[in-house]
């Protein structure tokens, strides 16, 4: 294909024309003379045709008009048997057998109208929020990790101030126990020297008056002087060798810790959840055109009959089948108060018994977990049905009758038309209203995403945010 701006019939014939008009059937720009060429031509008279000007340069075209296992074939049929769009090759070696081939001009016939065009676009669309969704949760999760970056330095810088004053204190405390160590010795060593002064004093003093009494005193007097210095010089040993047994070489070393280590201020920890943003593919809906006509059910032939205690059971509210093939059933009787359970749908199990009278039960897909509505108690009992013991009971605040779960929400209604939404875990989610009529019954159809809710009198299909799709005016025992 040639430039953009250029007309690809003319370039191939070595003209430079600028393109006015693009064939999206042909994949070609074209000048104006040949934009009328192709007009006119029998040939591409149902060929789409399109102003550039209103469309620029920036054509969105990435459909593939020839088939992928035949590349030399054009894609020109649809099989609506495969749902699958396919050339001449493919319908003689893969669909010869298919009933329901058709031209791909009829199959694509008012396709811009069609339940197909909608359901895609609404995909799309769908992606599109969803994929701007998750990339502002992944940018608010990158900010909230910066955030959080802050506050931990700011928490760990606390942490250290902690531990400075921590050693800040150790210091003060070994600082005054070194003090307190200096004074105690001080004072028991100048006393011990006060002593040894006192001692010393004396002893200097005899010495001094034995050299006077040598030196001008009489023989006797220096002679009574020294038998007295005997005794005294005795006592002053004596008294010398008890200050010496007595004194100790004080010394005040530090001991340090060789082996401290402060291993950690902390732990840094990753907390870890769920995405905030919730994705469920949106199913596709019926195309404009049906591989086959929808068969009507005829009839049902009889499989196992259980034949239940009517002096126990008297009138069936309610029945639900575990993926273990047990039965749950509620009744009006006199033991109100229990929901019954049958093994293998046909013989007799156990019952739960319950504080206030059970009315619907619904099994949880996919799960171990059944819930069942009290109407009396405002609330719903989950029960494990692996053990038949009774789980969590949930207040949900209104007079609940009708219950019915999906593999992810379970539905809940009741008095004055009220429907409540709840996840799996029994927290309430939203609520809407359906007029003044009590619901007695509802049942999840998880292929179109509605309830089927059954009022007095009435029967009505709603979408899950709450609009009604249809009402029907219906009569019978299911009126509770």
């Amino acid at each position: 294909m040639a430039a953009a701006s250029f007309c690809d019939p003319c370039s191939e014939a070595n003209k430079s024309l600028t393109a006015t008009k693009y064939c999206s059937d042909c994949e070609e720009r074209l000048c104006t003379d040949c934009g009328e060429s192709h007009c006119r031509s029998k040939a591409f008279k149902t060929h789409h045709v399109i102003d550039l000007s209103a469309i620029g340069s920036n054509i969105l075209i990435s459909a593939k008009k020839n088939c992928n296992d035949h590349s030399e074939m054009i894609l020109d049929y649809y099989c609506t048997d495969h749902e699958i769009v396919c050339c001449r090759a493919c319908i003689s070696n893969e669909h010869r057998l298919c009933q329901n081939v058709l031209p791909l001009e009829l199959a694509s016939k008012d396709v811009r109208k069609s339940a197909l065009f909608n359901d895609v676009m609404e995909d799309i669309t769908h992606l599109i929020t969803t994929l701007n969704a998750l990339d502002n949760n992944r940018q608010s999760n990158l900010q909230s990790i910066e955030k959080t970056k802050s506050t931990i330095t700011k928490q760990i810088r606390a942490v250290k101030s902690k531990f400075l004053k921590q050693i800040d204190d150790l210091e003060r405390e070994l600082t005054t126990s070194l003090s307190s160590l200096q004074r105690k010795h001080e004072m028991e060593i100048n006393k011990e020297k006060q002593e040894i002064s006192q001692v010393l004093v004396n002893v200097i003093e005899n010495k001094n008056e034995m050299n006077f009494l040598r030196d001008h005193g009489s023989k006797n007097q220096l002679f009574i002087f020294l038998r007295q210095q005997v005794t005294n010089i005795h006592s002053a040993e004596a008294k010398i060798q008890q200050m010496v047994s007595n004194s100790q070489e004080i010394d005040i070393i530090f001991d340090d810790k060789k082996d401290v280590k402060l291993e950690s201020l902390g732990s840094l920890l990753e907390y870890v959840q769920p995405c905030k943003v919730q994705f469920k593919p949106k199913k596709f809906q019926q195309a404009q055109i049906m591989a086959k006509p929808m068969k009507n059910i005829l009839g049902f032939e009889k499989d196992t009959v259980l034949k239940l205690n009517t002096n126990v059971v008297k009138n069936l509210l309610s029945v639900s089948v575990t993926d273990n093939n047990k039965l749950l059933i509620t009744s009006t009787s006199s033991s109100a108060l229990k929901l019954y359970v049958y093994r293998d749908c046909k013989e007799y199990e156990t019952e739960i018994i319950f504080s206030s009278a059970p009315y619907c039960v619904d099994v949880i897909p996919g799960t171990d977990r059944a819930v069942i509505t009290l109407p009396n108690a405002k609330s719903i009992q989950f029960i494990n049905t692996t053990t038949m013991t009774k789980g969590d009971n949930v207040k949900v605040g209104f007079t609940c009758h009708g219950i019915t779960a999906g593999r992810e929400m379970i539905y809940v209604g009741g008095k004055s038309g009220t429907i409540k939404t709840l996840d799996t875990n029994g927290t309430i989610l939203k609520s809407i209203h359906h007029g003044s009529n009590c619901i007695y019954f509802i049942a999840y159809d998880d292929i179109h995403d509605h309830l089927i809710v059954r009022c007095v009198g009435k029967l009505l299909c709603v979408k899950l945010d709450g609009t009604l799709v249809y009402s029907k005016d219906v009569s019978g025992v299911a009126d509770a």
